[in-house]
């Protein structure tokens, strides 16, 4: 016989005889049967994998079930920062969603100022805050004087910021340029 052949028979009598226990041991820690299955799976292929190099004048089975206790509260661990990261990333998600539906009320009441504000004005203020062009190109587009362009443009600026105090900072974000 080879002694290959006598590890292996060696190693399996020993999984025999620890599998159930420790399964039950590290059920204890982590309350997942399938998860102590895969614990105490990983503990039996780390003592194979490092047979050649440990002191067995311990027993083999106060090392399988230190080394499962081991990998339990390791994961344990594990599951506490993926339940704090869970947790923070809901928080940041919902302050998002909560920012992003005070900025979509904030613009709606913009939207509802800016119909009050007579035709000639509106299309001034939208061609050159939302379509970003110069005084001189909309006075060119609408046939008037760069005057009349900004006499529009002051008097849209007035009638907003008297009508949306508390969102002149979306205005002022609106009209930077």
């Amino acid at each position: 016989m080879s002694k290959d052949f006598l590890e292996h028979k060696a190693f399996e009598e020993l999984f025999d005889l620890h599998y159930g226990n420790l399964v039950g041991f590290v059920y204890g820690y982590v309350r997942d049967e399938e998860v102590a299955k895969d614990i105490v799976h990983d503990t039996f292929l780390t003592f194979w994998n490092n047979r050649k190099r440990l002191d067995l004048s311990y027993s083999a089975k106060s090392y399988l079930f230190t080394l499962a206790q081991n990998y339990a509260l390791n994961y344990l661990r594990h599951l506490r920062v993926v339940e704090v990261n869970e947790r923070e990333v809901t928080e940041l998600l919902e302050s998002a969603a909560d920012e992003l539906a005070e900025y979509d009320e904030r613009f709606a009441r913009v939207e509802e100022k800016l119909a009050l504000l007579p035709d000639k004005q509106r299309e001034v203020f939208l061609k050159c805050v939302v379509e970003e062009k110069k005084y001189q190109e909309v006075a060119d587009e609408l046939e008037v004087s760069i005057n009349t362009i900004k006499k529009h443009m002051s008097r849209a600026l007035k009638f907003l910021r008297d009508e949306l105090q508390d969102e002149s900072i979306l205005l002022f974000l609106l009209c930077d340029k």
